[in-house]
C-alpha cells in the first residue's frame, strides 16, 4: 500500500481551489434556511461530541503507527498532501457493511468499515480515505455530523429538535441537508485526487460501490460505467412522470449515484483547473488572488542524526512533513528553511536538506588584532 513517491502536494490549498459548483450552490441553498442556526445549537446541546468519540474508541480499532502503521503512515501522507489543519483520528470498525464516514465538531475522526476494505484494494481504500479527508478539508463536518445522525436515527431527531415546527419545515431542513450532501460528496471526489492524484483508482473504487464481483475482477469496465451514467443523464429528457420517478428516488438517497460520480471525477482529472492545481497554481487560504506558491517535490529524507526531531516523541522529521510520522503531532510551529521548507532547528547555521545559510553572518565588532584601521 503506498502512494507514489513523487506525490505532490498543495501548500496552503484553499478548499475553494476544488471545491464543486453543485457543493457550493446547494450550500448557499441550505444557509438560506432561517431555521437551520436554532437546528444546528439544538443538535449540539443534545448530540455531545464527547459520546460520539467514546463510542468509538469503545468498539472500534484507532489506526496509529504501532497499529496498522502502513495504513497510518499513507493517512498522515494525504493529509499532508492536502494540507490539512488538524489531523482526525483514524478508526478501522468491524462490520460487514460497506461504508466510510467522517464525523465530529472539534475533535475530528474517520471511520472505515472492514466490509469496505474487503471490497476494495489496498489503493482503492486510499481513495476513498482521500474522500472521507476531503470533509475536513472542506469544511464539512458541522453538517456532515448532523446527516450521519440522520441517516443512524432518522428523521425524527429533527422532530427533537423542532418539537413546536411544523412537520413540513423539519422536512424542507431534512430535503435541503440530503441535497446539499449529495453534492457535497462531488468536492471529496475531487479531495481524493488529489490526495492520491491516480483517476483509475478513485474511479474503480466508486465503480465498486454500484456492483461488483469477487469472481471477475478483470471484467469491469469504466468505460461502461461512464455510458451508463450517460444513459441516467439521458433519463432526465423524458416524460414528466420519469423525471418525476427520478426525483422520487433521489431524495431518497444520502448519496449521489456511484456511476454518475464516476463520470464526474473521469471529467475533472482531465479538466485545465485539475492540472493547473498539479502545476501549483491555486487558491490558498491566506490570499485567495494571490498568486500561489511552487509545488516543490517531495524532499529526501535527512541525514541521520541532523534532521529536526518531534518536541513530543523525539522521532526524526522528514523534510516538509506536516505532522510526526510516529506521534502524529503537528510540526507546523517548528520553524522552516525559508528555501526549501524543511523543518529546521533555531541554532542551525546551514540547512541540512538544500544548504540555505539560516544565520546570517555578523560582523566583528573590534577590528582582529593586529589589523590596521581603514582611513
Amino acid at each position: 500500500m503506498a502512494l507514489r513517491e513523487d506525490i505532490r502536494t498543495f501548500p496552503g490549498l484553499s478548499h475553494l481551489a476544488f471545491q464543486h459548483p453543485l457543493d457550493r450552490q446547494a450550500l448557499e441553498a441550505l444557509e438560506k434556511i432561517p431555521l437551520l442556526p436554532t437546528v444546528t445549537r439544538k443538535f449540539f446541546e443534545i448530540v455531545q461530541e464527547r459520546f460520539i468519540l467514546v463510542s468509538q474508541i469503545s468498539s472500534s480499532l484507532r489506526v496509529t503507527p504501532r497499529q496498522f502503521p502502513s495504513l497510518y503512515k499513507q493517512y498522515v501522507r494525504m493529509a499532508e498532501v492536502l494540507d490539512l489543519q488538524k489531523l482526525p483520528t483514524l478508526f478501522l470498525q468491524t462490520t460487514p457493511t460497506i461504508n466510510a464516514y467522517a464525523m465530529g465538531a472539534e475533535d475530528y475522526f474517520v471511520v472505515v468499515t472492514t466490509g469496505l476494505m474487503h471490497l476494495l484494494d489496498e489503493d482503492e481504500l486510499l481513495a476513498v480515505i482521500g474522500h472521507e479527508l476531503g470533509h475536513v478539508k472542506c469544511q464539512h463536518m458541522l453538517y456532515t455530523t448532523m446527516v450521519n445522525f440522520m441517516t443512524m436515527f432518522g428523521a425524527a431527531i429533527l422532530e427533537r429538535l423542532l418539537p413546536n415546527v411544523a412537520q413540513l419545515a423539519t422536512l424542507s431542513i431534512q430535503l435541503a441537508l440530503l441535497e446539499w450532501y449529495r453534492k457535497a460528496e462531488f468536492s471529496c471526489d475531487r479531495a481524493a485526487l488529489l490526495a492520491t492524484q491516480n483517476p483509475e483508482v478513485v474511479c474503480s473504487a466508486l465503480a465498486k460501490l454500484a456492483g461488483w464481483s469477487d469472481d471477475r475482477p478483470e471484467e469491469m469496465s469504466l468505460d461502461e460505467v461512464i455510458h451508463q451514467a450517460d444513459d441516467y443523464e439521458e433519463l432526465g429528457e423524458g416524460s414528466a412522470l420519469t423525471k418525476a420517478v427520478k426525483l422520487l428516488v433521489l431524495l431518497q438517497q444520502d448519496h449521489p449515484y456511484p456511476v454518475v460520480r464516476v463520470k464526474e471525477i473521469k471529467q475533472w482529472s482531465a479538466s485545465p483547473e485539475y492540472q493547473a492545481i498539479l502545476r501549483g497554481d491555486y487558491r490558498t487560504r491566506e490570499a485567495m488572488w494571490a498568486p500561489p506558491p511552487p509545488v516543490m517535490p517531495m524532499a529526501p529524507p535527512p541525514v541521520s542524526g541532523t534532521g529536526l526531531r518531534c518536541p513530543v516523541c523525539g522521532t526524526e522529521a522528514r523534510p516538509g512533513a506536516r505532522f510526526c510520522s510516529e506521534c502524529g503531532t503537528d510540526l507546523s510551529a517548528v520553524p522552516t528553511c525559508g528555501k526549501c521548507g524543511s523543518p529546521i532547528q533555531p541554532d542551525w547555521v546551514h540547512c541540512p536538506n538544500c544548504g540555505n545559510r539560516l544565520i546570517a553572518p555578523s560582523a566583528p565588532e573590534t577590528p582582529p588584532e593586529g589589523a590596521e584601521s581603514a582611513g
